[in-house]
């Protein structure tokens, strides 16, 4: 990874991104109150959402006033729109010809949401701002004008290219896809990236298998690269993989469909472009605020007319730390610790995927960390999991009850494990992730 010397080049745009924080919320009411009445009077949306809570632009006057008076929406809030209106936009785009390409979420927890990419919002004049947060986290991490950066992203997310444009880099695009991995070793030694962006278990495996199977030495493919990794989180036998190829990786995060979060070099958690973003975060029953550090569901407006977002329930729940971090930025940052809906009771024993996550890959079969929790409710009699799993020299009776064993160490629950192949299990989802509770 090709170092920045210069503290003072760690910056994009230094005076947003080491902004006060009070100016900072300074800022974002500011734009908030501009926004509102430009989106209520183009967006099918927000006036009818607005006008079933009683409430209207001119009744907000502060950040508190939002808080207390604006709608929540939700994703069946944006779906029951689509299919009432027949709008794939449900409602949200305020013009239409400003629209230039269209993308989509994953789909792996429901209906795909659709994401419009815009350049620029009529009558004004600076680009989308969802391109800031790409700019900074990719110029934090090295990258500079003229710089290859290999972007392995999701093609149902659209043009990601313009992200490395932005900043003056030279993007080579690449499918998110284990069969790219070859082409991706070759144009890697060839031009030298400073960016991966972005990588997934699913890539990670297949560079595994080209390094013991076509002996390709991925340390030096790697080695000019900073790694993102996005999609899910990081288990220890991605950790391990890229610690042993000197690759230093960075979490990268969804910030409610709206913008994305990503690690700084102190690895501190991700930041997001709050100046682009308004965030709030409330316990799981929407009751009152959460302090930092403590478990929250992430509400998200957006601050871009383009794609106009308002008090999102995103469905994630995340920690944040709004302190200044080491890095000099003063914008928020997030860790995502899971779903609202992936979590369930096992006999009133709280559950999250991600704890199973850890005790799954403990076992040297399963420690890919690829597994579903089949739930057909939220409150179960049994925990049932469906782990993918390599050959072993024990019997499959004997490697289901290492995992049980050790599932029922990290929560509580003995669970039924159904053991099937890594191979087959990576069917059932996009290549770059599966669903980790499904109902059957």
């Amino acid at each position: 990874m090709k170092s920045v010397s210069d503290a003072n080049d760690r910056y994009f745009e230094p005076d947003i991104e080491c902004m006060a924080r009070a100016e900072l919320e300074a800022l974002q009411e500011a734009r908030l109150l501009e926004l509102l009445p430009y989106v209520h009077e183009r967006s099918g949306l927000v006036a009818t959402t607005w006008a079933e809570a009683g409430v209207h632009p001119r009744d907000v006057k502060s950040l508190d006033d939002f808080y207390e008076r604006a709608p929540i929406i939700d994703k069946d809030t944006l779906r029951r729109y689509r299919d009432d209106h027949n709008d794939p936009f449900s409602g949200l785009v305020v013009d239409r010809q400003e629209t230039w390409a269209a993308g989509t979420t994953s789909g792996t927890t429901g209906d795909p949401t659709v994401i419009p990419y815009v350049g620029r919002v009529r009558g004004r004049e600076e680009p989308a701002t969802y391109l800031s947060s790409f700019a900074r986290s990719f110029w934090e991490l090295g990258v500079r004008p003229g710089d290859f950066v290999t972007l392995n992203h999701f093609t149902s997310r659209g043009p990601v290219f313009t992200n490395a444009q932005r900043i003056g880099a030279v993007p080579m695009v690449f499918s998110h896809d284990p069969r790219q991995m070859a082409r991706f070793c070759r144009l890697s030694l060839e031009f030298r990236p400073a960016l991966m962006y972005v990588m997934s278990m699913a890539l990670l495996l297949e560079l595994l298998r080209l390094e013991s199977e076509e002996e390709v030495d991925i340390r030096d493919v790697l080695s000019s690269h900073a790694v993102i990794w996005g999609g899910e989180p990081i288990g220890n036998l991605a950790r391990e993989a890229l610690r042993r190829w000197e690759a230093e990786v960075f979490e990268n995060t969804s910030v409610g469909d709206v913008t994305l979060a990503t690690e700084c070099r102190e690895h501190a958690g991700a930041h997001f472009a709050e100046d682009t973003a308004l965030a709030e975060y409330h316990d799981v029953d929407l009751r009152k605020p959460a302090d930092d550090g403590r478990r929250a569901e992430l509400i998200v407006t957006s601050l871009d007319p383009a794609f106009p977002l308002l008090r999102y329930r995103s469905d994630d729940v995340v920690t944040v730390d709004r302190s200044t971090c080491g890095c000099g930025r003063t914008h928020a940052r997030l860790r995502t610790v899971g779903r609202v809906s992936d979590s369930f009771s096992v006999r009133g024993r709280a559950v999250l995927p991600l704890e199973v996550w850890s005790a799954v890959e403990a076992v040297t079969e399963s420690s890919k960390g690829l597994f579903q929790i089949v739930a057909p409710d939220r409150a179960l009699e049994a925990l049932r999991l469906r782990v993918g799993v390599d050959a072993s020299s024990r019997s499959a009776d004997e490697v289901a009850n290492a995992i049980a064993e050790s599932v029922e160490q990290a929560v509580g629950v003995l669970p039924q494990v159904e053991l099937v192949a890594v191979a087959d299990l990576l069917k059932l989802g996009p290549p770059h992730k599966i669903p980790r509770v499904v109902k059957a």
